[in-house]
């Protein structure tokens, strides 16, 4: 009797064990530590404002029971918060519903993947994961909430595992200065006022006379006036050309000569003329001729026949007839038969003789003045002094004549004062304060800017700065694409906010050939060319932020000495880069070595 007890006992307790066995999760619970799971990139990445995830699991065999789901939603976990990722299930092959069926004898694995927002201050995190398995008896769905799984059959927490840390955050070191735009100050350091007067000749005549008639016509007399003002007004001369003619009639060989004579006529009357004034001058200051007398370079050029004028002239005319002459004239090669054709047409040829010919007699004055101007030291003087007392031009110009941003920036504001409906001061005093790093001062110039010149290509260009410098980048790409429509050339601007945007081969090709650029080496390092890279940020501004890249970039070219060194240059310029040093996982194959220590102490 006592033995049949025993044995049924030991019966009942089999079955209870077999019975447990097929509908218990302890043994996932216990064996937990045999499930494998793989990250990629680990560490987790950030592109583009965005995290992406992909996670690769491997499940042991004789390890998932074959009633039991496990719900899985990973968690991004940083200080003060953290991101659940969307969840998924992993099933045995008696569950139905959504998920990745793993077999209970063989085992399985799975593929996950996820892309979540980035923000700041996930920069130190880690990704984790702690299923939840249970008994399923109706079908699972991956929309379930945690809470919801939790309160199902026997579920139990499996334990939290972390899979990856986070983040390397290297693509958000954008440098967020764009390439602005100066508006010209239009200042001409050499102005040229021409002024002409025409001398008129009789036929086969090249001596002066100013009585014959086209010479005391009212545009001549007020041609020779105007030229004798400008004289009068003592103004420096660049140069003079003389350029002469002789009307298409009589011997070519002659003509030649004639037009020759009158050009150096029309050149001793200019000489008379300057010497004239001169005199008077001299007479008024009791100084000698000579001291007063200044070199003038005289370009004489004899044209001979004029054929193309008197072709002009004729063609404007009411002469009857004229039609028929011009295709004579054209149709006729040699220059001899041509001037018969002429006469034998006596009745036009009287015409043109009277009205065409006498005006291509002539010699042509053209005086080159220069217009005084301030020294550019009595500029910048005024500039700073008594800038109303400036023209527009040369108070904008005068900017120009120093490197200091803070008396630049002084013009500008003086430009905007005393020419205040001009965008030009507005614009360009936004210029400076785009690069003394006053995005806020930079866009009310704008704004101004932009209102006295809407649509104006310079000013939405840097509007677009100014929004990069605020890290509003779909601004910037706004006003950018803008401006290019504009005609600005927008490649390295617009290859800025392709870094921002993870798309870093459009980055380096719309940077094209710049070179010696801090988002240059910054777009080349993302794109996987850290070689590259270096080469770009070694001849860059040297600045903290570019001594910080190319710590990075020398990290990832295994090169320590150098990360060393340029760790202590960033820190020595700015002391918060010994933090973000610290936690940097960029450099996490060093960060516990005494070097790396030393350098960021």
């Amino acid at each position: 009797m006592k033995n049949k007890s025993i044995k049924l006992l030991t019966a009942l307790f089999l079955v209870s064990v077999l019975i447990s066995g097929c509908n218990s999760l302890s043994k996932m619970v216990k064996k937990y530590g045999e499930v494998k799971y793989e990250v990629t990139p680990n560490p987790l990445e950030v592109h583009g404002d965005k995290v992406a995830v992909t996670i690769k699991g491997k499940i042991p065999a004789g390890y998932f029971n074959k009633k039991a789901g496990a719900y899985i939603q990973p968690v991004l976990k940083y200080e003060g918060g953290s991101t659940t990722l969307k969840s998924f299930y992993l099933k045995g092959e008696k569950v139905e519903g959504d998920g990745t069926t793993i077999n209970s004898k063989t085992g399985g694995s799975f593929t996950y993947s996820d892309v979540i927002d980035y923000k700041p201050e996930m920069n130190k995190s880690q990704l984790v994961v702690n299923p939840v398995a249970h008994l399923a008896k109706e079908p699972v769905k991956e929309s379930s909430s945690l809470e919801n799984v939790k309160v199902l059959k026997k579920a139990t927490e499996l334990g939290e595992t972390k899979l990856a840390d986070g983040l390397i955050y290297t693509s958000q070191r954008i440098k967020t200065l764009g390439t602005t735009v100066l508006a010209p100050d239009a200042y001409e350091k050499e102005t040229i006022l021409n002024k002409k007067a025409t001398i008129y000749f009789l036929v086969n005549m090249f001596n002066l006379n100013l009585k014959i008639d086209l010479n005391k016509t009212v545009e001549a007399q007020s041609g020779i006036k105007e030229l004798n003002d400008y004289i009068a007004k003592n103004w420096a001369i660049k140069n003079i050309d003389i350029t002469a003619w002789a009307s298409p009639e009589g011997e070519e060989k002659k003509n030649a000569g004639l037009s020759e004579n009158r050009a150096k006529t029309a050149n001793k009357f200019t000489e008379e003329q300057l010497d004239k004034f001169i005199n008077e001058i001299a007479k008024k200051t009791k100084t000698k001729f000579k001291d007063l007398k200044k070199v003038v370079t005289y370009n004489l050029k004899a044209n001979g026949e004029d054929w193309d004028g008197f072709l002009a002239s004729l063609e404007k005319s009411d002469i009857k007839d004229k039609n028929t002459m011009i295709n004579v004239i054209k149709a006729q090669v040699d220059r001899d038969k041509r001037e018969q054709e002429m006469r034998n047409m006596t009745v036009v040829f009287q015409q043109v003789e009277d009205k065409i010919l006498p005006p291509l007699r002539r010699a042509e004055i053209s005086v080159n003045f220069l217009e005084p101007k301030k020294t550019d030291e009595k500029i910048a003087l005024l500039s700073t002094t008594a800038p109303d007392s400036l023209d527009n031009k040369e108070l904008l110009y005068a900017a120009t004549l120093t490197k200091d941003l803070n008396t630049q920036l002084k013009i500008y504001k003086a430009a905007t004062t005393v020419y205040p409906k001009d965008w030009k001061g507005y614009n360009n005093a936004a210029y400076v304060s785009i690069a003394l790093g006053n995005a806020n001062d930079a866009s009310s110039f704008l704004e101004k800017a932009n209102t006295l010149s809407p649509n104006n290509s310079s000013v939405i260009n840097n509007l677009g700065v100014v929004s990069l410098m605020k890290k509003d980048y779909k601004a910037a790409k706004s006003y950018f694409e803008t401006a290019q429509k504009l005609g600005v050339n927008q490649n390295y601007n617009l290859g800025v906010i392709m870094i921002k945007e993870g798309n870093y081969a459009g980055a380096v090709n719309s940077f094209g050939k710049t070179s010696c650029d801090y988002n240059v080496a910054l777009a080349a390092l993302l794109n996987g060319n850290a070689s590259a890279a270096a080469t770009a940020v070694e001849c860059a501004t040297k600045d903290a932020q570019t001594y910080y890249l190319t710590a990075i970039i020398a990290a990832r070219n295994n090169n320590a000495n150098v990360v060393y060194d340029n760790l202590k240059k960033a820190i020595a310029l700015d002391a918060s880069y010994k933090a973000q040093a610290k936690e940097d996982l960029e450099f996490a194959k060093i960060a516990k070595t005494a070097e790396f220590e030393n350098a960021i102490k």
